[in-house]
C-alpha cells in the first residue's frame, strides 16, 4: 500500500511534466501540428461532409503559422521567421496577430489521408468551447486534450491494470512517459494521444474479459470491445497492430465469433476511407512516388536498418519539427539502458497471450516496413519514421513486458534507479537545448 501514493505522485508529475511542455513548445513546433490542427478546425466549422471529403488550412490559421517563428520545414512552406530572431517559447499563450487584410493564399492538408474520427470528436468539443477561438488558442487546446487523454489514460484502464502486476512494471511505464520523447510525441496537436488512451481502454477491456464469469457482464464487455476495435483504426491506422493482438487473444480465448466480428470491425475503417476514392486508406494514394528503392537488396537492408535506428533513438528524444539532435553520449546511454532491460529479461514459465502478442508484433513490422518504404518512395530518403508512433503502443507494449518476461526483483530496483537517473539527465540536456533555441541570442 505504501507503493501506491508513490506510483500516484509519479504519474501527476508526468501530467504536469506533459502539461508544461504543451505551454512551452513554441506555436506548430510539434510536427504536423498545423495540419492536424486544421482538419479539427474543418470539423468545427465546415460541414461534416465537406471535413470528412478534405480541405485546406483555413487562412486564418495559415497566416497564424506564417506570424510566429518556426522550424526551418515551416520556413520553405509559409515563409515564417526562423527561431533566433525573436522568443519563441511561451508563444501558445498569446493571442493570434490578426489576418492581414487579402490575405486568402490556400494550403493543401497533408493530414486530410487521415482516418476522421479523432478529429471530428475534437472540432466538436472545440465548437462547444467557451471563448476566443483563434488558431493559437485551438492549438493550446489541442495540446492539452492530448494531455488529458494521457492523464485519463493513466489514471483510469491502466492504474486498473497495474494492480495486478508489479509495482516496478507500473513505476517503469511512467518514468518512460517522462522521457522528452513522450511528451514531444504525446502532448502535441495530433491524434496519437488518443490512440494512447484507446490502447489503454482494450487492453483493459480485455483483461477484465479474461477474468469476467457473469454472463451479462460478458454481454456487455463484448459491445464495448467491438466498440473499441471499430473505433481505433477510425483514429489512426497505428491502431492496427493492437487491434491485431486483440482479435488473436479472443481467438486464444476461444471466442472465435467475437473475434470474427471484432476483425470485421477494425477493418471498416478501409471502406469508410473508401467513400472519399481511397482504396487503402489515403496512406498511399495521397503521395506518388519521387524516388527508387535502391541499387540492391544491400541498399534495401541497410534502408530498412537506419529508419529502425532513427525509430528507437527519437522515441527519447526527437528534437520537435527542429530536429535538434541528443547529445551522442547520451543516445548511447539510451541504447545501453535498453540493452539491459533485455539482457536481464527472463522469460515467464506462464506466458500469457504469446500467440497474440506475436501477432501484433506481426502487424507492427510490416506496417513500420512499409512506411521506411514509403518514406523512402515519396520523400527520397531513409530514416524517416519518427519515434512518436511508438508511444501510442506504449500501454499495449508495457502489457506484452509483464506477460511474457520478468525481471528479478534486485535487478529491476538497479533499472528503476538507472532509468529514473537518465530521465533526470535527458530532460535537463533537452531544456538546456531548447530554451535558448526557442529564445532571442540576446539573453531574452
Amino acid at each position: 500500500m505504501r507503493r501506491l501514493p508513490a506510483i500516484l505522485a509519479l504519474a501527476v508529475a508526468v501530467i504536469v511534466r506533459m502539461a508544461f511542455h504543451a505551454a512551452f513548445v513554441p506555436a506548430f513546433e510539434g510536427p504536423d501540428e498545423p495540419y492536424h490542427l486544421a482538419r479539427v478546425l474543418a470539423f468545427a466549422s465546415q460541414p461534416f461532409g465537406k471535413a470528412f471529403a478534405g480541405a485546406p488550412l483555413e487562412p486564418a490559421l495559415a497566416a497564424a503559422v506564417r506570424a510566429e517563428p518556426c522550424a526551418e520545414s515551416l520556413h520553405r512552406v509559409f515563409g515564417c521567421p526562423s527561431f533566433g530572431k525573436e522568443p519563441a517559447r511561451f508563444n501558445v499563450l498569446a493571442s493570434s496577430p490578426p489576418m492581414p487584410v487579402g490575405a486568402s493564399a490556400s494550403f493543401s492538408n497533408t493530414e486530410d489521408n487521415q482516418p476522421p474520427l479523432f478529429y471530428a470528436l475534437a472540432g466538436i468539443l472545440w465548437r462547444l468551447w467557451p471563448g476566443s477561438h483563434q488558431p493559437l488558442s485551438a492549438l493550446l487546446f489541442l495540446r492539452l486534450l492530448s494531455v488529458a487523454c494521457v492523464a485519463a489514460a493513466m489514471l483510469g484502464p491502466l492504474r486498473a491494470l497495474a494492480r495486478d502486476r508489479p509495482a516496478g512494471l507500473a513505476a517503469a511505464v511512467l518514468l518512460m512517459l517522462a522521457t522528452p520523447g513522450a511528451s514531444e510525441a504525446l502532448a502535441r496537436a495530433s491524434n496519437d494521444a488518443a490512440v494512447f488512451l484507446w490502447a489503454a481502454l482494450l487492453v483493459a477491456a480485455l483483461e477484465r474479459r479474461a477474468n469476467d464469469v457473469v454472463a451479462i457482464d460478458r454481454r456487455a464487455g463484448s459491445a464495448i470491445t467491438l466498440v473499441l476495435l471499430a473505433a481505433g483504426p477510425m483514429l489512426k491506422l497505428t491502431a492496427l497492430p493492437v487491434a491485431a493482438f486483440a482479435v488473436a487473444a479472443l481467438l486464444g480465448q476461444r471466442r472465435s465469433r467475437l473475434a470474427l466480428a471484432g476483425a470485421a470491425a477494425t477493418l471498416a475503417v478501409f471502406p469508410v476511407q473508401a467513400l472519399r476514392g481511397w482504396r487503402w486508406g489515403g496512406t498511399l494514394e495521397f503521395n506518388s512516388a519521387a524516388a527508387a528503392l535502391g541499387a540492391s537488396a544491400r541498399d534495401l537492408v541497410v534502408g530498412i536498418a537506419r529508419s529502425a535506428y532513427t525509430l528507437i533513438k527519437t522515441t527519447f528524444w526527437l528534437g520537435e519539427w527542429t530536429f535538434f539532435r541528443a547529445p551522442r553520449p547520451l543516445v548511447v546511454a539510451f541504447f545501453l539502458l535498453l540493452a539491459a532491460f533485455l539482457l536481464l529479461a527472463r522469460r515467464r514459465g506462464d506466458p500469457r497471450h504469446r500467440a497474440a502478442h506475436a501477432a501484433g508484433a506481426l502487424v507492427a513490422a510490416g506496417g513500420f516496413g512499409a512506411f521506411a518504404v514509403a518514406n523512402r518512395l515519396y520523400y527520397g530518403d531513409w530514416g524517416g519514421v519518427g519515434g512518436w508512433y511508438l508511444w501510442t503502443w506504449l500501454p499495449w507494449l508495457a502489457l506484452a513486458a509483464s506477460d511474457l518476461a520478468t525481471i528479478p526483483r534486485r535487478a529491476g530496483a538497479w533499472l528503476l534507479a538507472a532509468l529514473a537517473a537518465f530521465v533526470l539527465v535527458s530532460n535537463a540536456m533537452w531544456f538546456a537545448v531548447a530554451w535558448p533555441l526557442y529564445g532571442v541570442h540576446a539573453g531574452v
